[in-house]
């Protein structure tokens, strides 16, 4: 009999440790799952966040890419005008000497130099000089 005896309490010893060994794992399983609930909830908000950064990069690309071309399009237009504005300088043969004069000045010359290869009173020399010296 006291070995049957023995072999109930080791036999509930046993029992008690697997049901807390149940419990334990119970609990554990339950925390896990929790944690899981807890990073798919983060994994969709940055999903979330992802899409509208995505949708912002998109957006800020696509307007580059047409300012880009509006640009383009303004350096073809300046172009233009730039040829247009020549074009009349040269038809009338008094702005000529003006034209003659700003380039000068953008290269460098003295306000003499300007007077003598112009051939332009010092007033509007000053004044060219003035307009576009910088």
């Amino acid at each position: 009999m006291p070995q049957f005896l023995i072999m109930s309490v080791i036999t509930g010893i046993l029992f008690l440790i697997s049901w807390g060994a149940i419990v334990y794992l119970i609990i554990q399983t339950r925390k896990l799952k929790s944690q899981l609930l807890l990073l798919q909830q983060i994994s969709m908000a940055n999903e979330v966040k992802l899409k509208q950064v995505d949708d912002e990069f998109h957006e800020i690309h696509t307007g580059s890419q047409a300012l880009g071309r509006k640009v383009k399009e303004l350096v073809v237009s300046i172009k233009g005008l730039r040829e247009q504005h020549q074009q009349l300088a040269e038809q009338d043969p008094q702005s000529r000497f003006y034209l003659n004069a700003v380039k000068l000045i953008t290269d460098g010359a003295s306000l003499e130099e300007v007077m003598r290869e112009c051939d332009l009173p010092r007033a509007e020399a000053e004044l060219l000089f003035n307009l576009h010296q910088s």
